[in-house]
């Protein structure tokens, strides 16, 4: 379990059928939420889910999975609206860190458009995580490939 900052957010791993139940809600929202060429075809398939919560109330979430030996993708990070601002993405983001630190993995990945999702782009830089070359293939236009290594 983390928490942010001020302790008003907390993240907790996906475990069980409730909290499976908001995270696809959550899915739904956010990919409702993007602009429609930037959004993703398919179910994601996770090897780990976190969500942050806010009080009584689930406020975004997050997602981890394989790619290649030794690295994890940092996928579908979303924060609500009402939410953001509040720690919730930084606090997911150190909790998929901290999940590809402990299976061992040299490097997790990611991809955002720098251009239209700003504020995400600026997380993942103050998270350390630097432009990269493609790790994969994604399902829209100008992605930006960014990547943390881990050791």
């Amino acid at each position: 379990m983390f928490s942010s900052s001020d302790s008003a957010v907390i993240v907790e791993r996906v475990e069980t059928p409730a909290a499976f139940s908001a995270l696809r809600e959550l899915l739904e929202e956010y990919e409702n939420a993007l602009p429609p060429e930037l959004r993703h075809s398919g179910e994601p398939a996770f090897d780990a889910a976190f969500l942050a919560r806010s009080g009584n109330d689930y406020a975004g979430c997050a997602g981890v999975s394989s790619a290649a030996a030794g690295t994890a993708v940092l996928q579908r990070m979303y924060v609500q609206p009402a939410h953001r601002g509040k720690g919730a993405a930084r606090a997911l983001a150190q909790a998929a860190i901290a999940y590809a630190r402990e299976r061992g993995c040299e490097r997790i990945v990611l991809d955002t458009h720098a251009e239209r999702m700003k504020a995400a782009y600026r997380l993942y830089r103050s998270l350390g995580f630097v432009e990269s070359k493609p790790y994969g293939e994604v399902d829209y236009a100008c992605p930006t490939f960014m990547e943390l290594r881990l050791r």
